[in-house]
């Protein structure tokens, strides 16, 4: 079983509480990653949600020549397969590691043998992801102005 006191580190749990955390501990795995090593590929099935504790990784997408093209580094705290971990669809970018990575990982069946029994600690859990997402979603509309702006000029949208 995962130390509790390495998952308080983290601040994904961090509304958790202490009974919370032994429960969710158990269906914790530690998993490590060397610098250089893909995680998961585009469209590979998702089922399993990753919370890095220490490292690096890349979010990749392929170019039309093949070629990754990174879209964005995560780091310490951060999450990534929150996507597949929700709705079980192909994974939709490439992780690789950039440095080595030290990461627990959730697996969905296990997480949602959990509902049932503990669906308070669940919405926590949950809250947190759709905070990621939320996250994500902003900062894409906030790139996507910028863009547009760039391209058409800022007095086009006066």
């Amino acid at each position: 079983m995962i130390n509790l006191e390495s998952l308080k580190e983290h601040r994904f749990f961090s509304d958790l509480t202490d009974g919370e955390l032994s429960i969710i501990a158990k269906i914790i795995t530690p998993e490590d990653f060397k610098i250089g090593e893909t995680v998961f590929k585009t469209s590979d099935a998702g089922h399993s949600l990753y919370l890095i504790r220490s490292g690096e990784v890349k979010v990749c997408l392929a170019a039309p020549d093949g070629d990754l093209f990174t879209l964005t580094i995560l780091k310490n705290g951060d999450i990534f397969g929150e996507m597949g971990f929700i709705d079980a669809t192909p994974r939709s970018a490439t992780i690789i590691a950039i440095s080595d990575v030290n990461a627990f990982v959730i697996e969905k069946e296990a997480f949602e043998t959990l509902i049932d029994d503990h669906p308070r600690m669940v919405h926590k859990v949950l809250k947190n992801i759709v905070h990621t997402v939320h996250s994500i979603v902003r900062g894409m509309n906030s790139r996507y102005i910028e863009m547009i702006n760039y391209m058409w000029g800022r007095k086009r949208f006066c």
